[in-house]
């Protein structure tokens, strides 16, 4: 009996893998077009619940694997299931042995990433579900005619280099189908953040919620009438951040949350809550997560007394890089504070007991991290995009699953394509700002005979140091830019020395963060790629990292090389490989003395 169920078991594996390969390329398709294209269209057969958001799981940070889909592995590993499966039919020793392997790796790691699904992301996926059951399969048709043969070393071997093999071309069409996507069919999202944003009038209302924690608990909270609020005052819809100044991704989360309030400020009601990661005056919190988390926090409560808070806010996540009590007192002095009115209030215990109840407000609600959403009063985790908010807003205001979806594709501004770089481009750019005048290269620099050319789709030097590419400007008639020449040309405004150190890319950010913005946009320019599989791009090649005076990869692809005296040799604007966001006008290098040259380090002229 057992003999006769083999054949069946193996045959059946057939349709079951080549379903598995099926879901690994659809799943790919949404993962990329998510985080890299326009982020249009539905992934179908996942209809979003409380429970279910295939949205968030298939674009947080656990469904990739070294730079590579989660999803697009899986097509390697059905396909190699496949030929085992196939050679298991022709009764190849060890291959039925194999398929049990694969099927009981493949169980185990569907637990880890169900596990991970509903803690870390309280979501479910469900088409992660249906290869959950998919691998479950496997392991059962594998072991359907009985106990297989343990396979000997040449099996393991064959099996191996197939896999590898797969493995490669799945990876390379991933990586082919995002290289279409990255930079040429994107999305113009307008800063939301433009322009000062003003503190209503009034308290906020007392709107309270009954919520299940973030440990699963049965627990409410009050909005407070002190509580920092945007939007309309008489909605009955509200969505409340727990937020940290000097958290990273609650800066992100600000962008996104900015896009929601332009778009349904007249309809919602927009709260901020503090909860800085430092039990200093987080009562919810154990470890020093932030230090200077505590007195940002305090210097938005204090502008908040004078009705600017969200202005605050905005300069401190746009600054982030520099939250210290100076710093503060010219964040509050920018957004138009009376700073004696500030540093009153800095020094009273009143404002540390504000972030205090704040906290303890969190606490109560089992928050372990930051940023945490209540939309309409359930608990939103990953809010990795405006557009995935926006449905769970739709849903509370009353619209059905498919009005929410169209809803939130609507959210955005397009697709409207960012046109590719000009054959007629010009080389160099005229920048004036503030009574500083000087012209930079479009691109990137190459060195051809020791000398600096610039051009659309060449390969920029890499392997640079300060003293080369001082040599490559000056033979041709040009010279390396000075820090403030660089970081004015980067952020659209002059660059000011605060501080009075020689330096300019360590103060306040006068303009944008990055060239095309105030907030990080993935796919815009050539960052945060991994830095064993990528390399520099041609110039040219991402017509979106782009400043609004026409200059390219100031942030991104090459770290550059400015300064004009071997003392002030710095590296600016981060490289290919630098991580996430951070790639951006005032990413600072000085680590490295003007001999330093690595695969990282290129440079542009000015003159």
């Amino acid at each position: 009996m057992k003999e006769r169920l083999r054949p069946v078991g193996l045959w059946l594996l057939v349709p079951l893998t080549l379903f598995g390969v099926f879901v690994g390329g659809l799943m790919t398709w949404h993962h990329d077009n998510q985080l890299y294209g326009t982020g249009q269209g539905e992934l179908i057969g996942c209809v979003e619940s409380a429970e279910v958001n295939c949205d968030i799981v298939n674009t947080s940070a656990h469904s990739e694997l070294l730079g590579v889909p989660i999803a697009t592995l899986a097509i390697a590993f059905y396909l190699t299931v496949l030929v085992l499966a196939l050679q298991a039919l022709r009764d190849r020793p060890g291959a039925r042995a194999l398929v049990v392997l694969a099927g009981g790796f493949a169980v185990l790691y569907s637990a880890f990433l169900f596990y991970v699904s509903k803690t870390e992301l309280g979501f479910v996926c469900a088409w992660c579900m249906r290869l959950y059951a998919v691998n479950a399969g496997i392991l059962v048709l594998g072991l359907l005619g009985g106990r297989p043969r343990v396979p000997d070393r040449n099996a393991v071997l064959l099996a191996g280099i197939v896999h590898v093999g797969l493995l490669l071309v799945a990876a390379g069409g991933e990586r082919l189908y995002r290289s279409t996507l990255l930079g040429h069919e994107r999305v113009e999202i307008a800063d939301a953040n433009e322009g000062v944003r003003k503190d209503p009038a009034g308290e906020a209302p007392l709107l309270q919620f009954t919520v299940k924690t973030e440990d699963d608990n049965e627990a409410s909270f009050s909005l407070d009438p002190d509580d920092a609020w945007i939007g309309n005052p008489e909605a009955t819809v509200a969505v409340v951040e727990f937020g940290d100044l000097e958290c990273g991704y609650c800066k992100r989360m600000a962008s996104e949350l900015a896009r929601l309030e332009a778009t349904y400020g007249d309809r919602v009601l927009f709260v901020f809550k503090h909860f800085p990661m430092d039990p200093a005056c987080n009562p919810g919190v154990k470890n020093r997560k932030h230090r200077e988390a505590c007195n940002a926090s305090r210097g938005a409560v204090c502008a908040k007394e004078q009705g600017l808070f969200w202005a605050f806010h905005d300069l401190a996540y746009k600054n982030q890089h520099q939250l210290g009590a100076e710093y503060l007192r010219t964040y509050a002095e920018t957004a138009g504070a009376d700073l004696g009115r500030f540093d009153a209030c800095m020094a009273s215990p009143g404002s540390l007991e504000a972030v205090r109840h704040d906290a303890q407000v969190g606490k109560g609600l089992d928050i372990h991290g930051t940023p945490r959403i209540y939309i309409d009063g359930k608990l939103y985790r990953s809010g990795s995009s405006a557009e995935v908010m926006a449905r769970a807003i739709e849903r509370a205001l009353g619209a059905d699953p498919k009005q929410a979806a169209l809803a939130a594709q609507a959210l955005r501004e397009g697709p409207a394509k960012i046109a590719p770089v000009a054959d007629d481009v010009p080389l160099v750019r005229e920048i004036a700002h503030d009574g500083l005048s000087f012209r930079i290269d479009t691109f990137e620099a190459a060195i051809r005979d020791g000398s600096a050319v610039v051009g659309k789709h060449e390969i920029p030097s890499l392997r640079v140091s300060w003293y080369q590419a001082k040599d490559a400007c000056e033979k041709a008639g040009r010279r390396l830019c000075s820090e403030e020449e660089w970081v004015s040309a980067c952020q659209g405004a002059r660059a000011v020395d605060d501080n009075n150190n020689g330096q300019f890319a360590d103060d306040m950010v006068e303009g944008t963060a990055y060239p095309y913005g105030d907030h990080h946009e993935r796919g815009r320019c050539w960052d945060g790629k991994e830095g064993d599989a990528f390399r520099p791009v041609y110039t040219g090649e991402m017509p979106g990292c782009v400043t609004a005076t026409g200059v390219y990869d100031l942030t991104g692809n090459l770290e550059e090389w400015a300064g004009t005296t071997p003392e002030s040799a710095v590296l600016l604007g981060g490289a290919w490989d630098t991580s996430d966001d951070h790639a951006r006008c005032y990413r600072r290098n000085d680590t490295f003395g003007p001999g330093y040259a690595s695969p990282r380090t290129g440079f542009r002229c000015c003159g």
